[in-house]
């Protein structure tokens, strides 16, 4: 196959979302750089150089119409682009030196299985003929945002925390354009060696921003190479989700008969929701079930069934292929066992020790912003724990109000005492008030006290397993205790008042 092939190197975490990430406050980002966020990018850099037209013959043919094939990007590792591991690999429980294929191995009764849980792999075969597979699952990058109608301005009530899940920086991942000489040699020029483009969602919140390297145009490009012996069955692995339609239904599919016309003998799958979002609309896709990636299909030989496969292993199959869906292997993974490798972090530097003053001061102010980083998004987790239950005659917003002016000026005051004055200098009624509001089973001007009285207890709230070091060097947590005691204080107070206004 001709192919353009490029590596895809992360210098900012990668947002791709998937659907179905459980939680209506998060994002969670696939595992690899969908073909469609690929082919997004290069229609960008062609509509800037191009009018772009849907009706135009050449733009069709190179992004629409699935004669161009923007693979999906996935892990680079030994210079290899690794594939989705298949469904049909398996491990006894608590076990992780032999991988069985239960396509070739029949499942032992006694055992206890589990499927490979990491997500990709290298398979090789060594001199001696073992099978090796590197299982390797990408790094990821979880961060706290603040969501707003407004992202420029403060909106009363309608602001709320959400996560997200993506990929890590410092990565880089294979990917692959499949398409003739001709095509190939137009989009060449759209990708040149270490431009930096944007992938991927939320760019003005410091995501996708990537490097293109090692950008070159390949003859005999193949997207994997069979390991194994003979067998006697034909196995079909899928290395990217798959679409496929039935033509009587018109409902999608979970197995591969309405395009082969006849039924497996065994197969491993499972189904995944896959979607899209139109940017010049700005809407979602609508959301369909495919066969996900790494399912396998095993058949009975039949020559006339293997010459049809290998007639469609360049274009592949099923719908959106020009999106990287419906790639496919052929008798790919052959060996009943598999030895693994598993991809291990990257080697630790040696602790360095800092010795001149300057730059102590230096590290330990890097080590405290970030221990804040680390402290936030601990005290998010426990403010959401922290609901005041207000039944009648309990603090107004406005005593909740003066409340938190009063901790942020013991903040700038370094001095929690000037909360409990404000509490004793209550006049009986206000202070009657917060005695009947609560926190879990502590009224609430006791844990007001509680807090103000022993500013250092807050670490007992906040769990902190470790503070970070820098050459030596390391955060004083102490330092920070009024700073969180007040935070928390705060947190929880603007959030009884928020549930007031609902």
């Amino acid at each position: 196959m001709k192919a353009l092939t490029f590596d895809l190197q992360l210098l900012e975490p990668l947002l791709a979302t998937g659907l179905g990430g459980g939680d209506p406050n998060s994002a969670v980002g696939f595992e690899f750089i969908p073909g469609s966020a690929i082919r997004g990018m290069v229609i960008s850099r062609y509509a800037s150089l191009n009018p772009v037209d849907a009706g135009n013959t050449d733009f069709r043919r190179l992004f629409l119409d699935g004669r161009v094939r923007f693979l999906n990007a996935y892990p680079l590792v030994q210079g290899r682009r690794a594939l989705p591991t298949p469904l049909s690999w398996h491990l006894e429980k608590d076990k992780d030196n032999t991988i069985y294929d239960f396509t070739l191995e029949d499942a032992g009764s006694e055992a206890q299985w589990q499927r490979a849980k990491q997500p990709f792999c290298d398979v090789w075969q060594n001199e001696a003929g073992i099978c090796r597979a590197e299982m390797l699952s990408p790094d990821r990058n979880i961060s706290i945002h603040t969501a707003r109608e407004n992202r420029q301005k403060p909106t009363k009530g309608k602001s709320e925390v959400f996560r997200y899940d993506a990929l890590a920086p410092e990565q880089t991942f294979y990917g692959v354009i499949l398409a003739g000489e001709d095509d190939l040699q137009i989009l060449k020029p759209l990708l040149p060696e270490g431009i930096l483009v944007g992938l991927g969602g939320s760019h003005l919140a410091g995501y996708g921003k990537t490097r293109l390297k090692h950008v070159k145009i390949q003859d005999d490009w193949q997207e994997y190479a069979q390991v194994g012996e003979e067998i006697d069955s034909i196995i079909v692995t899928l290395l990217s989700d798959t679409l496929i339609r039935d033509p009587l239904s018109g409902s999608y599919s979970g197995n591969l008969y309405p395009l082969l016309g006849r039924g497996h003998e065994r197969a491993f799958t499972s189904i995944r929701s896959v979607g899209g979002f139109n940017r010049k609309w700005n809407l979602p896709l609508p959301q369909t079930q495919a066969i996900r990636a790494g399912s396998v299909f095993v058949y009975p030989a039949d020559p006339s069934l293997l010459a049809r496969l290998q007639t469609l292993i360049d274009t592949g199959i099923g719908e959106r292929r020009s999106e990287g869906f419906g790639r496919f292997a052929i008798n790919w993974h052959k060996a009943a066992e598999i030895k693994p490798l598993y991809r291990s972090k990257p080697t630790q530097p040696l602790p360095f020790i800092l010795t001149d003053e300057i730059s102590k001061n230096q590290a330990r102010q890097m080590a405290k912003r970030m221990l804040r980083e680390k402290l936030d998004q601990k005290l998010i987790s426990v403010v959401n724990n922290k609901k005041i239950r207000r039944p009648p005659n309990t603090p107004s917003n406005s005593q909740l109000s003066r409340m938190r002016i009063i901790a942020r000026r013991a903040l700038l005051q370094n001095n929690p005492a000037i909360i409990i004055q404000h509490l004793d200098g209550m006049k009986k009624a206000a202070r009657d008030q917060f005695q009947h509001a609560w926190i879990g089973d502590v009224r609430l001007d006791n844990w007001l006290r509680e807090r103000a009285e022993n500013v250092n207890n807050i670490w007992q709230i906040i769990k902190v397993d470790r503070t970070p070091s820098i050459g030596g060097a390391e955060a004083d947590l102490n330092s920070l205790s009024l700073d969180y005691t007040v935070a928390l204080i705060e947190h929880v107070l603007r959030q009884a008042q928020k549930e007031a206004t609902k």
